[in-house]
């Protein structure tokens, strides 16, 4: 067996076969960057049992070829690549600790040129901590915490309790939320700020989510704001009109406003938080 590992094909092959870890780091960075990535309901332990295992299978993989060139190159590739899915999923840390480390350890690991290291090593450094100083700006311009109230909230936190979450999930139940045509569908969102808060109403495009096994990739960046209604835990009745108006009231109106909705073009920065 020892014979077989040291075979310097074998390593050759294996460091191959760690372009697909790359490749798929490359994916979710890609990914994350169009879409929001959430875990599906009910399989948030094996999601992460497997991310975590393949992660580190992996590292195991670039220890052993170190040496190799391929490997050499992926593990200074690595670092770049993970910076990008920090920045678009800032806070998801499952997804974020787990190929930082990959990326730190290979990177030190690799049999490489020690200057060559430190000055590689110094600008990811200086880069990282950079990208993170302006997300942190950006974070704290828009103090007001968002939340979507649909099925996917969690039933402990203070937000659901603040609802009558049955009659939420009534009116965003896809029967309901979904325009006639089926390209347009409205959601509630909870905004928590400094003030009294407030819950918009928003139009997004409906059917461009892909859902995964383990995840969904919601569709992120084409949204638009029809009416904010001042305060929270007033829950609003909504209905479509035809298949781009869309009809609200609150329990004290008589009658519906009602409002044309055209969704803008999308918002690539969308990430930074600053809608």
């Amino acid at each position: 067996m020892n014979g077989i590992l040291e075979n310097p094909m074998v390593k050759k092959l294996i460091s191959f076969f760690n372009l697909i870890y790359l490749m798929v780091l490359f994916l979710l960075a890609y990914s994350t960057f169009l879409y929001d990535l959430q875990i599906n309901k009910g399989a948030e332990i094996m999601f992460f049992t497997v991310y975590v295992i393949a992660n580190f299978i992996f590292l195991g993989f670039l220890f052993f070829t170190r040496k190799e060139i391929v490997s050499k190159v992926i593990s200074f590739l690595l670092l770049p690549i993970v910076l990008f899915i920090l920045v678009f999923n800032m806070g998801n840390w499952i997804l974020i600790i787990p190929p930082f480390v990959v990326a730190v350890v290979s990177f030190f690991i690799t049999d490489i040129n020690e200057t060559v290291k430190v000055i590689f090593g110094t600008i990811n450094l200086l880069v990282y901590v950079l990208a993170i100083v302006v997300l942190f700006i950006f974070s704290n311009i828009n103090t007001s915490v968002e939340t979507r109230l649909d099925e996917s909230l969690d039933t402990s936190s203070d937000v659901y309790r603040l609802y009558d979450m049955n009659t939420i999930l009534e009116q965003v139940d896809k029967s309901n939320s979904v325009s006639p045509n089926g390209e347009l569908r409205f959601y509630l969102y909870d905004v928590q700020d400094n003030n009294k808060g407030e819950l918009k109403l928003i139009v997004e495009p409906y059917g461009q989510d892909k859902v995964m096994k383990f995840f969904t990739l919601r569709q992120k960046g084409i949204r638009r704001v029809v009416y904010r209604f001042e305060g929270r835990g007033e829950i609003p009745e909504i209905v479509w009109k035809d298949n781009q108006t869309v009809q609200y009231k609150l329990s004290g109106d008589e009658e519906y406003s009602e409002s044309y909705v055209t969704l803008p073009d999308k918002d690539y920065f969308v990430f930074l938080g600053l809608d």
